[in-house]
């Protein structure tokens, strides 16, 4: 059995079920070889058929049908966009449920399923779309059982095999190819999703769902058609230059040979024609370094160039690329260079570069070598191990090559490094050194020019600087050393518990504090120089400098005093500290930091009243380390606070609740609560006074309060009263309408207040749907609506809230009821003709502002004609023997409307 290399999955083989369909196969000559090695003329004993691949015959780019796979597989971001389809019999082609009806598919909206032929069909429609192949040809990717029809009748190229073991043997199998697979029970389409032939493994749609599977038939194996996703036949022949060089690569020529005898010869002999002459060919490189091999003739140097300038729109450049046998080897030899070109006199070989062309052919090139920037030394220098020898990068470049100069004046080659730094090593102190550097490319060809004169280094070596002294002070270790002449700095360091040294800081001065340290703690010290870069130029004393850093006194508090708000510390000061740093003990026994002074007292207000507080302190330098023991008992005092206060006075008003309490000597706030439904207490207000009025409540519901003080960090001084003070909120009575009643610009609500208290007035109106829209607010007795239509009958009413916006009465559910009536409807009263035009009078309506005009357009429509104050208009815009209809309606200070009009209008001629 063949061995099955497994895909990342876990392959659980499932039975298929496809749409069977039967295929005569015809005899055709078959072209066999010896080896199973795909190499152009080789099928590996399959039956060969077609003459191009599945992607040229349905217009799709190679590149985008392997993207499209590898974006949508296992490995990619959208795993499920395919593996998990469930499967399903006749033609689906719907994996993610969004499409339906894809050229008479079975396809159901919303349903995402798969059959073997529709999952083959939607990936190769995919990369078709996004290849821009045209629907016409899109159209043409069959299914079912015109799958192999519809690859003979496309001319694409496809091998068949008896058995999969042949398939398996050929060696010929590439990830893309497509399979068609006759089973003694079933036939099945797949793609082969191996990394190499022998990855015997296809992505399918089959049994349960989306899935890889290893290759099998159902039932026994009758053969299988693969069409091809490349071309084996023919290569194509390229030259890149890939990265860019110094100058256009424009024009550079090489000519091609299919025998490395042929090459040789040509590049012997670089004048005789006869010799070039024997050339398959020339590739030259367009404006972008690139050249392939293409059917139509080289153009001269005289074509491709107007004095300096290149023709880069040339037929040539244009033409299709010309392929040659898979089967032969093909050499090329520089005929021309160019600008960004070097002279090239190696004899190159094309090699299969595992890219493909849009349509699958294999690429077989090389990279010619550019010409780039000639590097130039930023530095050369002494550092403490040799010369540091650096340079910018030169893009194009793959490595660079460094020499020195021997004692015979020659360049000798030192050393290759991708970097762009190098360390000579192998020098000695006093003595001077020549150095230059040179680009070369993956080959190793020279592709740039090098400074023939070099660089002149004479290493001089640092001295090793000697720590003179380690003093404990105030803020920590003091080192001194002797200064070391020509450095720019020096890297203080000290070695840690594995006995690593370790960076503390670096100083131009020769001495350096270590602020960072613990008393009674032994500390191991060393220095190094550096330059103006930050480089070694000194070696370092390895076993360095050891000092124990002595610290300060322990400072002693010589009081804990409990006060009002807090406690107060004091303790004796400590010659030389910069600051103190106060601990608390907390639960666990562990001191937390919490506060830092310079002083010699402390008032800890961040304490809570009924608990005792144990303190310690410490010493510390400026950049916050401990330069002092401390004392691990500490001291300790309680915390009692003041009295608790008491709720003596609450009181239901009409606008909320009012509460008092006497004041407690030494509080500085007082903090208010409320219980909520499930016991517990609730904060809502600090303040200063000794009662607070409560506008949060609510009609009808009982609230009960307690008072806590608090210092001025709010936190707890005192205990409170757990039992709480209550009172019921009853509010005010309900308002009501003295009087609702219409005028002429709108209809006016008045009311009395219903009680005592800084009461504000919500006013309601009944809108279409039954509910009720607040409308306005207001502290007066009264309201004029303005927004109101003639005719129309509104529902109000009113309910009282407090400052806070809190309900404190109840509302009339039913509400008062008014119909606005405005003001009456005016009549007009003539219609005059005149010789400037109509003259339009109309009698005037008590409580109207102004009167808007209107007549009756071509449609039959109410058009505005005019607003005015006056109960007369005249309308000069008409036409002799012309019927015109008029009417008039009253409009208040607003401009609103506030009367009816006549809806015939008053005719005249």
């Amino acid at each position: 059995m063949i061995k099955f290399v497994k895909k990342t999955l876990s392959i659980v083989l499932a039975l298929i079920t496809v749409f069977s369909m039967t295929l005569v196969i015809g005899e055709v000559g078959a072209l066999k070889a010896d080896a199973a090695n795909w190499n152009g003329t080789n099928y590996g004993g399959g039956k060969l058929y077609g003459y191009r691949t599945f992607l040229e015959a349905f217009g799709i780019d190679y590149d985008t049908y392997m993207k499209w796979m590898d974006d949508h597989d296992a490995n990619s971001p959208n795993p499920n966009y395919y593996l998990g389809t469930p499967y399903v019999g006749y033609d689906h082609r719907n994996p993610r449920g969004d499409c339906w009806g894809a050229y008479g598919a079975y396809d159901t909206p919303g349903v995402p399923a798969m059959n073997c032929t529709g999952f083959v069909w939607h990936m190769l429609y995919k990369a078709a779309v996004h290849s821009g192949a045209s629907y016409s040809q899109i159209s043409r990717l069959q299914v079912m059982g015109g799958v192999p029809v519809s690859w003979a009748n496309l001319g694409v190229y496809r091998i068949y095999f008896n058995s999969l073991e042949e398939a398996y043997a050929s060696g010929v199998m590439e990830k893309g190819d497509v399979m068609w697979i006759y089973g003694s029970s079933d036939s099945h389409n797949a793609i082969f999703y191996g990394d190499s032939p022998r990855d015997w493994i296809y992505w399918d749609s089959a049994g349960e769902r989306n899935r890889y599977c290893e290759i099998h038939s159902i039932g026994t194996c009758l053969g299988l058609w693969v069409a091809k996703v490349t071309q084996p036949n023919d290569i194509e022949l390229q030259i890149d230059t890939k990265s860019s060089g110094q100058g256009t690569k424009f024009g550079a020529k090489y000519c091609i040979f299919d025998s490395k005898s042929k090459a040789q010869a040509a590049l012997n002999n670089p004048d005789n024609a006869d010799v070039w002459d024997k050339r398959k060919g020339t590739i030259v490189l367009d404006k972008s370094g690139h050249g392939v091999f293409r059917t139509k003739s080289a153009p001269s140097n005289s074509e491709l160039w107007t004095g300096n300038t290149p023709n880069t729109n040339l037929s040539y450049f244009k033409s299709s690329a010309k392929r040659v046998s898979a089967a032969s080897t093909y050499y090329a030899v520089q005929w021309s260079d160019s600008p960004g070109i070097y002279k090239d006199k190696t004899i190159r070989v094309f090699r299969d570069s595992g890219k493909r062309t849009s349509t699958g052919y294999r690429i077989y090139s090389f990279n010619a070598p550019i010409k780039v920037a000639t590097p130039k030394f930023t530095k050369a220098k002494s550092i403490y191990c040799g010369v540091k020898l650096a340079w910018e990068a030169c893009k194009g470049t793959y490595k660079y090559r460094i020499y020195y100069k021997n004692k015979n004046n020659q360049w000798t080659r030192m050393a290759e490094t991708t970097s762009t730094s190098y360390v000579d090593k192998k020098v000695k102190n006093g003595n001077t050194f020549t150095y230059t550097i040179r680009c070369v490319d993956k080959e190793g060809n020279f592709i740039s020019d090098f400074n023939s004169t070099g660089w002149k280094v004479t290493y001089t070596k640092a001295a090793t600087p000697i720590i003179t002294s380690l003093t404990s002070t105030p803020e920590g270790v003091q080192l001194k050393w002797n200064p070391s002449d020509n450095v720019a700095g020096y890297r203080v360091y000290y070695k840690n518990a594995k006995g690593k040294w370790i960076r503390m800081g670096q100083t131009a001065q020769t001495t350096y504090i270590d602020y960072a340290i613990t008393p009674k703690t032994a500390y191991t010290y060393t220095v190094r120089c550096v330059d103006k870069d930050g480089d070694f130029i000194s070696d370092y004393n390895d076993k360095g400098w050891k000092h124990t850093y002595a610290g300060l006194s322990t400072p002693k508090m010589t009081s804990v005093t409990e006060e009002a708000e807090g406690i107060r510390l004091k303790w004796d000061p400590v010659e030389g500290t910069v600051k103190y740093r106060l601990y608390r003990k907390k639960a666990n026994g562990d001191w937390a930091k919490f506060a830092e002074t310079n002083q010699t007292e402390f008032f800890d207000d961040g304490i809570t009243s009924g608990k005792s507080y144990t303190y310690t302190i410490r010493c510390i330098n400026s950049k916050g380390y401990a330069t002092s023991d401390f004392n691990k008992t500490g001291w300790t005092a309680p915390f009692k606070g003041v009295d608790t206060p008491q709720i003596d006075n609450i009181a239901a008003e009409n606008t909320g609740i009012r509460m008092s309490w006497q004041p407690v000597e030494g509080a500085r706030y007082y903090r208010v609560y409320y219980q909520k439904d499930d016991g517990s207490w609730q904060n809502f207000a600090t303040t200063t006074n000794t009662e607070y009025f409560d506008e949060t409540v609510e009609q009808g519901k009982t609230y009960t309060y307690t008072v806590r003080c608090v210092n001025a960090t709010g936190h707890f001084i005192s205990d409170y009263d757990k039992t709480g003070k209550s009172a019921v909120f009853k509010g005010v009575d309900t308002p009501k309408f003295d009087s609702v009643e219409s005028e002429p610009e709108g209809i006016r609500l008045k009311w009395s207040a219903p009680g005592e208290g800084d009461l504000i007035y919500c006013i309601y109106y009944k809108n279409s749907n039954g509910g009720w829209t607040r409308m306005a607010e207001t502290r007066e007795l009264e309201y004029f609506d303005k927004k109101v239509e003639v005719g129309k009958s509104y529902t109000y009413t009113i309910r009282c809230i407090n400052r806070k916006g809190t309900f404190v009465s109840g509302y009339d559910s039913k509400g008062v009821k008014c119909t606005y009536d405005g003001v009456d409807t005016p009549q007009i009263t003539s219609l005059e003709s005149t010789e400037d035009g109509v003259m339009i009078t109309w009698t005037p309506v008590e409580g109207a502002v102004k009167y808007r005009v209107f007549y009756k357009n071509s449609s039959s429509n109410w058009e505005r004609l005019t607003l005015t104050a006056n109960t007369t208009f005249l309308d000069t815009n008409v036409s002799e023997g012309k019927e015109y209809t008029y009417t008039v309606r009253c409009v208040g200070s607003d401009d609103r409307y506030i009367s009816l009009y006549n809806k015939s209008g008053s005719k005249i001629v």
